[in-house]
């Protein structure tokens, strides 16, 4: 699952609303900001929380071994940030489609929707005016 939006629209807090949904094992981590991945166990599985945000370049991306979270082993992987590296996530994109041109893969973007965003820098909005809706494409 690639979540995509701008700073502060709740990708994070999605994640975690996703992990306790999916039952993990431990209670949620933060945004993984900082270790670039959290792992979890769940019910149904492995589950991997990865945040792309501090990475420079794509090169990162690889020294990083976060590919081995995708192609590697069997996870349910939640990432952050992947567009800031569109050939890493084109080829996210590309392998997790099926022979049968099925997807694998879920792109979410979350945006703000508030009646001041389109005046007012989105810092300045007020959290309690901030609506957050999802939708998958």
């Amino acid at each position: 699952m690639l979540l995509r939006g701008p700073m502060g629209v709740g990708k994070s807090t999605f994640a975690r609303a996703l992990l306790i949904a999916l039952k993990i094992e431990q209670p949620p981590e933060g945004s993984p900001s900082f270790a670039i991945v959290h792992e979890y166990h769940s019910p149904g599985g492995g589950v991997a929380h990865m945040d792309l945000f501090r990475l420079q370049s794509e090169q990162e991306v690889e020294e990083a071994g976060l590919s081995s979270y995708l192609w590697e082993r069997s996870l349910i992987v939640i990432t952050e940030w992947s567009n800031s590296w569109p050939e890493f996530e084109a080829e996210v994109l590309k392998s997790t489609s099926s022979s049968t041109g099925e997807f694998r893969a879920w792109c979410v973007d979350l945006a703000f929707h508030s009646p001041l965003a389109p005046l007012a820098p989105l810092a300045s909005v007020p959290e309690t005016m901030r609506d957050v809706r999802v939708e998958v494409v």
